[in-house]
């Protein structure tokens, strides 16, 4: 009986995936269901997924009957919403009168959007939601600047769900619906199709000529990899098979191979075209078009794997190592068979993108273009397994869409309850009181809260409540929109490899075989550049490139100033330039690189000479060192 109960679970399962890729892939291209009805109808798919999946799942038999409970809850809920749906919209909701039963289902529709969001992503963000909902519930009962207006029971349910234009069925879950849940299918598809050995074998032709091959291989594969996917973890475990195991027998230590994976695969998500999927919210937010956000992503992406790049490879010529006479299982005329399997998905995404199409249309038309190509891939090979292995990479990208799609739904009360209670306005001004008018002082408060919340939460999550409440404190004092969303969305990202709760440093560690707290540490020393790059986005915002498309020899000369500041910077942490650095050329590359960096926040060229003074000395000093190791004894 447990077998067969266990077999039908993992077909209703598959069933269901399958259904909500298929419908989300229609709605793309024809109006199958009304605005409201169709985030209905995809907040319906979430839950019934979320807790579908847990029932498979699920390892007793309490905790199985619990779970089918709640998918049979979430279907009377979001039922009763699609069948009471013009008298709620029509007649009830905007007059608050709203029927015993109408209360009973907006409650059921936050609690199943909280539980749903436990079981997908811990306890953190479910807490963080709970807390904005029992202000709206009780604020009024605090004094001074907090003290929040009486809310109606009635006015609450309708602003959090049953109004049905805001709350739940507000932003946060159209873009989950209308693009995010594909994005993530298409990762899931990309991923499974062998990419990831693809990209490992991008990264090898890169650096197969240098001291850390290995290691550069690691950076590309992870940077290409992790813009698909999103997830850190997940790249991680993808890629890092592969490269954390070369770069341990090249000669790297185990917690400095597991920190080069983590700290690359981290910084995916700020690689263009994709970026994880959480730059599609911002480009929302900002009203912007995706485009923008892109280019935007750019330079900051290319500075941030090129930072890391100068630490593997500075580390390899520390450590001596000698990666040429590794063997890679490379094959030349395979490799560029396959390339356009996977590299034309993500030139059509680019390509379309740039010409101003919608997310939605693009991502369908890049999904489809994906499983052509593999299609055509398999007929060639004559290996039709791999059709087998693209079901269960379905399911994968529809239940990690669906824990998505409940998070964004949550989100929904947290941002009625901001603007409600007015939330939204004291917090920033509270913060702007306490900063004293400090724009350096609000970006440290706002980059920390991002960090604590990103150590609990996906990047999504954290990003979309600190947004609610850094940037308007940002730009009440005068930071531009754009750059003020770029900073939150950053700090959300690298919030990944920050200790104590590193999540991308914990399969690092187990597959490098090293010590997860001291792999954790090293992340973070090798990805540090990407706690600087959102200061530059405030202080520098030519580094945008969208901000100030006509400059071009300004945002070059940025650029060129910057990496030669992220260049010392690697070379400060390694304590290797050309040779082994003295204690002396370290503190010359610490301040050229402190003074480079100040540079471009003040644009003070008293600065700017005074760190190339240094940058000169230190050359001066490494070329002497050269040439008395080359004189004969």
């Amino acid at each position: 009986m447990q077998n067969f109960l266990d077999r039908a679970l993992s077909k209703l399962v598959i069933i269901l995936s399958v259904f909500m890729v298929t419908y989300h892939l229609l709605y793309t291209q024809v109006l199958l269901l009304g605005p409201i009805q169709h985030l209905n109808l995809h907040y319906m798919l979430a839950l019934i997924m979320v807790f579908l999946y847990a029932m498979h799942k699920a390892e007793t038999p309490l905790s199985r009957w619990t779970a089918g409970a709640l998918v049979l809850l979430s279907l009377y809920a979001t039922g009763y919403v699609f069948f009471e749906f013009e008298d709620l919209q029509m007649l009830r909701a905007p007059v608050l009168m709203l029927t015993t039963q109408d209360m009973v289902v907006g409650t059921l529709l936050v609690l199943l959007g909280l539980e749903a969001s436990r079981r997908a992503f811990g306890l953190v963000f479910p807490c963080v939601a709970l807390c904005f909902i029992l202000y709206a519930l009780f604020g009024h009962y605090l004094s001074g600047i907090l003290a929040a207006p009486k809310l109606d029971i009635q006015d609450i349910l309708v602003s959090f769900c049953m109004g049905l234009d805001n709350g739940i069925y507000g932003s946060s879950l159209a873009i989950s619906a209308n693009y995010i849940f594909l994005f993530v299918v298409f990762g899931s598809v990309l991923g499974v199709t062998g990419a990831s050995t693809f990209f490992n074998q991008v990264g090898y032709l890169a650096g197969r000529r240098m001291a850390g091959g290995p290691a550069i291989s690691a950076v590309i594969s992870s940077a290409l990899m992790g813009s698909v996917t999103g997830s850190a973890m997940a790249n991680v475990a993808t890629t890092g098979a592969f490269t954390i195991p070369l770069m341990k027998k090249a000669g790297y230590h185990p917690y400095q191979a597991g920190a080069v994976e983590a700290a690359a695969s981290t910084g995916g998500q700020i690689m263009p075209p994709i970026m994880g999927a959480t730059a599609f919210v911002l480009a929302e937010m900002v009203q912007r078009p995706y485009a923008d956000v892109m280019v935007a992503g750019f330079l900051p992406a290319v500075l941030y794997f090129y930072s890391v790049g100068v630490y593997a490879q500075l580390q390899a010529k520390k450590l001596r190592i000698d990666a040429s006479n590794l063997k890679v299982d490379f094959n030349l005329r395979n490799f560029l068979w396959e390339a356009p399997v996977f590299v034309l998905p993500l030139v059509i995404i680019t390509i379309i993108l740039l010409l101003g199409y919608t997310p939605m249309f693009t991502i369908f038309w890049a999904l489809i273009s994906l499983l052509v190509l593999n299609v055509a891939d398999i007929w060639r090979k004559g290996d039709w397994s791999l059709l087998r292995r693209i079901v269960p990479a379905l399911v994968d990208g529809a239940v990690t869409g669906a824990k998505i799609g409940v998070t964004c739904a949550v989100l929904g009360p947290i941002i009625s309850t901001m603007t409600k209670t007015m939330l939204g306005v004291k917090i920033p001004s509270v913060i702007a009181l306490w900063c004293h008018g400090s724009i350096f002082l609000a970006l440290v408060l706002t980059a920390l809260v991002c960090i604590l919340l990103g150590c609990g939460l996906p990047t999504l999550a954290a990003y979309l409540i600190v947004s609610l409440v850094g940037v308007p404190t940002l730009t009440n004092l005068g930071v531009d929109l754009f750059a003020a969303h770029m900073f939150v969305f950053v700090f959300a990202v690298f919030s990944c490899i920050t200790p104590p709760i590193a999540t991308s440093a914990v399969p690092a560690a187990g597959i490098a075989g090293a010590g997860y707290m001291r792999t954790a540490l090293e992340a973070s020393k090798v990805g540090c550049v990407g706690f600087l790059i959102p200061f530059l986005v405030v202080f520098c915002p030519d580094m945008l490139i969208v901000t100030a498309p006509d400059n071009g020899l300004v945002i070059l000369g940025y650029f060129l100033i910057a990496v030669t500041a992220v260049t010392l910077f690697g070379v400060f942490i390694v304590g290797y330039g050309a040779r082994e650095l003295s204690a002396l050329e370290r503190l010359l590359a610490g301040g050229a690189c402190a003074a480079l960096i100040w540079t471009l926040f003040s644009f003070n060229p008293l600065v700017f000479g005074a760190g190339m003074a240094c940058f000169v000395l230190l050359i001066i000093f490494q070329r002497r060192k050269i040439h008395m190791e080359a004189r004969p004894a």
